[in-house]
């Protein structure tokens, strides 16, 4: 074992932590518990493994609460698969082969993806389309799946562009994570343009 393994296993760069979305790194209004900051009390400092700021809300530090402390990712700062960061947590972003095709952000740990999303955005139609939301069963229910679908709605914003996916899972888990995330789109199924169904070969391409 490197002893870059055995300081991670130890926490000298700090314990995985739950991450959200956030534009920039002001303390947000409410804790993960939603407890309001205001009162509960809350402070920012660094968290070294993810290289992230790092929220902890007093009540819930007080009471021991494993979800005291969290991370706050800017889901509009996206890397090249070449230019990302090899430390830390970051998105990365593999565009498509082909116009309205199906591309991927995934989020990375120290270089490792643990977390990805397909999705499918399409300019001159003004369509979005997520197709798959995956991430590691030892690495669920820690918002990795709640940010890489807002990474997906800074491509296109909801207000200019209607978004969709495909049918979802109809188990608990499946619908909690989508119960839970502020999404703006149908979850119905999927709403193809034409120049998505052409990129995946479902139409004749002329």
């Amino acid at each position: 074992m490197s002893d870059e393994v055995r300081d991670v296993a130890r926490g000298v760069y700090g314990a995985a932590r739950p991450v959200r979305p956030a534009r920039d790194e002001r303390i947000p209004l409410d804790c993960l518990r939603g407890h309001r900051l205001a009162i509960a009390g809350a402070r920012s400092s660094y968290h070294h493994r993810y290289a992230l700021t790092e929220i902890t809300c007093g009540v819930c530090y007080a009471l021991h609460d494993p979800l005291a402390s969290w991370c706050l990712v800017n889901p509009a700062r996206q890397h090249t698969v070449d230019g990302a960061p090899r430390t830390g947590l970051v998105l990365v972003r593999v565009p498509p082969d082909t116009r309205a095709g199906v591309g991927q952000l995934r989020l990375h740990v120290d270089g490792v993806a643990l977390a990805d999303i397909d999705v499918a955005v399409c300019g001159p139609c003004r369509r979005g389309v997520i197709e798959h939301v995956r991430t590691d069963e030892p690495h669920r229910r820690r918002g990795y799946g709640r940010v890489l679908v807002a990474a997906a709605l800074t491509l296109a914003p909801p207000d200019t562009y209607q978004w969709s996916t495909t049918e979802v899972a109809d188990d608990p888990v499946a619908r909690a994570f989508w119960a839970g995330i502020d999404w703006p789109g149908d979850l119905a199924g999927p709403v193809y343009c034409t120049d998505m169904e052409r990129a995946a070969g479902r139409l004749p391409d002329w």
